[in-house]
């Protein structure tokens, strides 16, 4: 699609889009944002973006993009994007190589997915040193690694609410620049295995501009014990560890010796 050089916002919203052709912008433009929300987008060339050099915002929410349609060099030809929404598509992985040349990036939007995993390496190539906002609400999340975030050191803001989280370690208290937090929804099982959250939850939303969204009400769906009804309630004292089977072995000879020695004594006058 050519567009004037002067332009500076492009939306092609609410229509059939389902693919996105090398060059598709084929003329050098200084537009910063480009909407294409609410397509069937499935497939991205190598070079769809290549000559948006200027974008600042790009909208790719609600389309069909899938992990395979993104590759390395999707996004490698935008270095002043500040904003990319990929919420709502058909991403079950997250690569950290897609954003290796986003050093701008600020928001990223990647809510109402089928992401299933955080893993230690799910951002390790990227180069999100100047992200502030994560959304992952709405996806299919059971589990994240306490290293997850580690290469995003000025997350301010991170929305994991609406998963399927249950067990998780403290992922959190790196990251000396979070104030926004939001964990509701999801399906806490408040055994010990939590307290380590717990405890950095209890900590986080006593210190001043911390938000924990709806933190009192961060409702455990199943517990340990009956007593502690959200994670807030967790502590060391309340909680209840899961059961150890202890094994004893008893070497014969020697408890037959120890009955010996205690009848002596008994027999002693």
């Amino acid at each position: 699609t050519e567009v004037p050089l002067t332009t500076k916002a492009v939306l092609f919203t609410d229509g059939n889009i389902d693919s996105l052709r090398n060059r598709s912008f084929s003329y050098p433009s200084n537009m910063t944002l480009l909407g294409l929300s609410n397509n069937a987008i499935a497939h991205i060339e190598e070079n769809a973006f290549r000559n948006l050099t200027a974008l600042r915002a790009l909208l790719l929410d609600h389309n069909r993009i899938s992990t395979s349609a993104i590759l390395e060099s999707t996004f490698s030809q935008l270095p002043h994007l500040e904003i990319l929404q990929l919420g709502n598509n058909a991403l079950q992985v997250v690569k950290g190589s897609w954003f290796k040349d986003l050093g701008s990036l600020l928001t990223l939007q990647l809510e109402g997915n089928l992401i299933s995993r955080l893993d230690s390496n799910t951002f390790e190539f990227s180069m999100l040193s100047s992200l502030e906002t994560l959304d992952l609400s709405d996806n299919l999340i059971t589990y994240i690694a306490r290293d997850s975030f580690a290469n995003l050191p000025r997350l301010r803001s991170i929305d994991l609410s609406r998963n399927s989280l249950t067990l998780i370690p403290d992922a959190f208290s790196y990251l000396s620049w979070l104030s926004a937090l939001n964990l509701d929804i999801n399906r806490w099982n408040c055994s010990c295995e939590l307290r380590e959250l717990s405890e950095f939850l209890s900590s986080y939303i006593e210190k001043p501009g911390k938000i924990l969204y709806n933190g009192k009400q961060l409702a455990c769906q199943s517990s340990s014990n009956p007593a502690v009804q959200t994670i807030l309630q967790l502590t060391e004292s309340n909680c209840v560890p899961p059961n150890q089977n202890i094994t004893i072995t008893v070497q014969t000879s020697d408890y037959r010796r120890y009955i010996y020695d205690c009848l002596q004594k008994v027999e002693q006058p």
